[in-house]
């Protein structure tokens, strides 16, 4: 009888270690989600975007090049939605294998950038700054250095047509589609600031 109850305790510890070695394995094997959060036009980054997960409650902002990590995430499928100020929100779902890294990226479409953020820099840097389109300088009488100056245009009228980046002048001069070019007789705007003021363009050119 005492050897029967011996043999029985020591079945017990047996399974007892045995099932916590299991639940210590399950535990190592979570894995994580990393991606980045990028504008859909120009494949940029967006930095401070904030990305949820469902059916958790976990929320991480993006770093400056819009890239994001989210650890110990227990295997299964999770849907990510990410937000950034003037941006529509966007979601698609992933699934996390044990012990395994999810890779994404979520794609953001602008509802027209900011014009104080994303915008007036780029007129004050490369037309205002350079001497053209400034209070002292205003070629063709167009001053680039206020939100009620771009919109008022120059002397033959508008150069932006709000929600119509395509027929806005200015847009045609940026891509030389119409002469002269502009910034005249200086660099061709990078493809992301054309794509920054095409955006903000149609996206109603706001005062933002």
């Amino acid at each position: 009888m005492f050897k029967r109850y011996h043999l029985l305790m020591a079945l017990i510890l047996s399974l007892s270690l045995i099932t916590a070695v299991g639940c210590g394995t399950k535990s190592s094997l979570r894995g994580s989600i990393v991606g980045t959060v990028v504008d859909s036009q120009t494949g940029i980054g967006i930095s401070g975007a904030t990305i949820t997960t469902s059916p958790s409650t976990v929320s991480v902002i993006t770093d400056i090049n819009g890239s994001f990590t989210i650890p110990d995430v227990e295997a299964g499928v999770y849907t990510l939605t990410a937000y950034a100020s003037d941006y529509n929100g966007n979601s698609l779902t992933v699934s996390v294998d044990s012990g395994r890294s999810a890779t994404t990226n979520i794609v953001l479409v602008s509802t027209g950038g900011s014009f104080s953020r994303n915008i007036l820099p780029i007129f004050t840097v490369n037309c205002a700054i350079a001497g053209c389109h400034n209070d002292n300088s205003a070629a063709a009488s167009l001053r680039l250095n206020s939100y009620n100056n771009v919109l008022k245009g120059s002397k033959s009228g508008a150069v932006i047509y709000p929600y119509d980046a395509s027929t806005s002048k200015i847009m045609k001069r940026i891509k030389g589609t119409e002469t002269p070019r502009m910034p005249k007789d200086r660099s061709t705007l990078s493809t992301s600031d054309q794509s920054l003021i095409t955006n903000w363009i149609n996206g109603g050119a706001r005062n933002n």
